[in-house]
């Protein structure tokens, strides 16, 4: 008779406990919703998306479809990695000191996983199957309801392993991820002129060679298995189910690991230099003092999470800004991906003094220790953009063989150069500390738009002779382009130099208390929502963030696009004239947009700080 009743009062522990998780994830969402209108917003946005989505699945190809799902839940797995969801979960570590098993810990964690905007949304999109499949009749309505059931669960489970996983890699692979997504959408927004014209056509049918990959890729699987034969239909649901399975095992082995055993314990090994080995050092010409701190600044950048996310971004944006006009049959930029990545990678160099906090002590008390961090820092830099920009640049020449690369290659050097220097000076110039820099976030970015605009700013200015000798030079001159640009880089490194060492031996003291600051001032609250009031209170702010945003249009798109590369598309107003007409106007252009963006500068550099008179 005991043994009756203890049963069911295990099993009604059990779901007691598998309902923690649960609550405390229903009870942390509550309150983040009363105090934060960001994710309601964001739960909005997603429902357009989804709305959009399923009204595609009236109509639309089955194969896009399938693809736009597959992209759908490859974000819900990405982009809390990305956009910090992981902070407001219950993770495994929550429960070690509860009396729980491994699966019933892991049922709980998804149960709690699944109470959210996002997965709400999620599973509202997903519905766009069933609402294709529903010309095909019930069964496959049914079907591709229970496939699409499936990939939630795909979805659910794979987000839950991500931020596990790669919240305890150290942060580094989560960085990279963040820099390789970041880079991708900007890329991608960069080069929209190029791939308006694909998706187009993907949206109205996909082409022969996404029909054909589609078959691999298990969201689309629900509506083949309702169109094919029926023989392939049990087969894909069956190896659908199968994934579905292993995934949910693996988060079950994981949460049992976690709940088990607590971080180890890993003391970390020291190796010190023999002799002989400094002796064969590749920097020998560099005084020691430099030696070391570019020694430091390597290490710093392959195992800071914040510097290998820059990186990645800028490689990642460089690469895609020159490579996506092949959509459009357009391989002008190809050759200049290596320019462009390490245009790149010096704008987001502008602010990293900030990271350092109060570790500038080290060289304000080192004798000439200014001098070496300054020339430690631009080395560094150097030594680790050069073979990036080097390589992408050669890839963009093989891959488009007809095109001219010596513009390209000329200008490489005088990015370098301007990009190596000009970014340490922006960087002790304008420090922006971060809140702990012993645990760094994506949300601390010690950079903001005015650093970047001054390093992007001082690469442009470096190229400006190579560009000019292209565009106004006689082509005698062509031979001459290496040794100008290259002549640029140098200049511009040793200005860069020059301006970094004299302000931080003049102005170190300010630099380390700035650095060494936890907290920053009191930013400008921008609403999330139309608000007069807010307009009237902060014209300058409205209007600088406005002139910052529209300014590069004139710029890029209808300057330097068709000025530079001869791209005259029906937009660019030079595209329509010819001779000096289309020089003048795309000059007017470029002086539009800067005059624009100076005027941003300095509205943004006046408007109204809070808590300020």
């Amino acid at each position: 008779m005991s043994t009756q009743l203890t049963a069911p009062g295990q099993l009604g522990g059990t779901l007691g406990a598998i309902m923690v998780p649960a609550r405390m994830r229903a009870t942390m969402l509550r309150r983040s919703l009363r105090e934060h209108p960001g994710p309601t917003v964001a739960g909005l946005v997603g429902l357009l998306a989804a709305a959009w989505l399923i009204r595609y699945a009236l109509r639309g190809d089955q194969h896009t479809l399938g693809l736009l799902a597959g992209a759908w839940v490859l974000g819900w797995i990405v982009l809390p990695l990305l956009l910090g969801g992981g902070r407001g979960r219950v993770r495994p570590a929550h429960l070690r000191l509860e009396p729980i098993g491994g699966v019933p810990a892991a049922i709980g964690l998804l149960a709690a996983s699944a109470i959210g905007i996002g997965p709400a949304v999620s599973l509202v999109a997903l519905a766009a199957l069933p609402v294709h499949a529903a010309r095909y009749g019930t069964v496959a309505v049914l079907v591709t309801a229970f496939g699409a059931v499936l990939l939630w669960l795909l979805g659910l489970i794979g987000s839950a392993i991500a931020l596990e996983v790669v919240g305890h890699a150290g942060g580094p692979a989560g960085a990279l991820l963040t820099g390789v997504f970041t880079g991708t959408a900007m890329g991608v927004a960069g080069s929209l002129w190029a791939v308006f014209p694909w998706v187009s056509v993907l949206l109205v049918a996909a082409p022969g060679e996404v029909v054909r990959a589609m078959a691999y890729v298990p969201s689309a699987w629900p509506i083949a298995a309702v169109t094919g034969p029926s023989g392939q239909g049990v087969r894909l649901m069956a190896t659908l189910v199968g994934i579905v399975a292993l995934c949910a095992a693996a988060y079950i082995m994981l949460v049992r690991r976690v709940i088990a055993a607590g971080a180890p314990f890993r003391p970390r090994r020291t190796t010190a230099a023999s002799p002989a080995a400094a002796e064969r050092e590749w920097l020998g010409w560099v005084p020691a003092a430099t030696r070391a701190v570019v020694g430091r600044e390597l290490r710093a950048w392959v195992r800071h999470p914040l510097r290998l996310q820059y990186l990645a971004f800028a490689v990642v944006y460089g690469a895609l800004l020159a490579g996506l006009p092949l959509l459009s049959d357009v391989d002008l930029l190809l050759p200049w991906a290596g320019p462009l990545a390490v245009l790149g990678a010096a704008a987001m160099s502008a602010g990293l003094v900030g990271l350092d906090g109060t570790a500038l002590w080290l060289p304000l008390t080192t004798p000439d220790g200014e001098r070496a961090e300054v020339r430690g820092r631009a080395l560094a830099w150097l030594v680790l953009v050069t073979p990036i920009g080097v390589l992408l640049t050669v890839a963009g020449i093989l891959l488009a063989p007809d095109i001219d690369p010596l513009a390209a290659l000329s200008t490489l050097p005088a990015l370098l150069g301007a990009g190596a220097s000009v970014p340490v000076w922006v960087s002790l110039l304008r420090v922006r500390p971060v809140a702990d820099p012993r645990h760094p976030t994506a949300a601390d970015n010690p950079t903001d738009i005015v650093s970047v605009l001054v390093a992007t700013a001082a690469g442009l200015l470096a190229a400006a002779p190579v560009l000019a000798l292209v565009i106004w030079g006689p082509p005698e001159a062509a031979p001459l382009l290496p040794v100008v640009g290259l002549l640029s880089g140098v200049a511009t490194w040793w200005g860069g130099v020059w301006l970094a060492d004299e302000r931080f031996a003049r102005r170190g003291t300010a630099v380390l208390a700035a650095a060494g600051q936890r907290s920053r001032p009191p930013e400008t609250v921008l609403p999330l929502t139309w608000d007069m009031q807010w307009y009237r209170e902060n014209k300058s702010t409205a209007w600088a963030l406005g002139l910052l945003t529209v300014g590069w249009i004139p710029v890029i798109p209808q300057g330097l696009m068709p000025l530079v590369f001869g791209i005259d598309s029906g937009w660019i107003v030079a595209g329509h004239l010819s001779g000096s007409a289309h020089t003048a106007v795309g000059l007017a252009m470029v002086g539009l947009g800067v005059a624009m963006l100076l005027t941003g500068l300095v509205l943004w550099d006046r408007r109204p700080q809070p808590g300020g008179p």
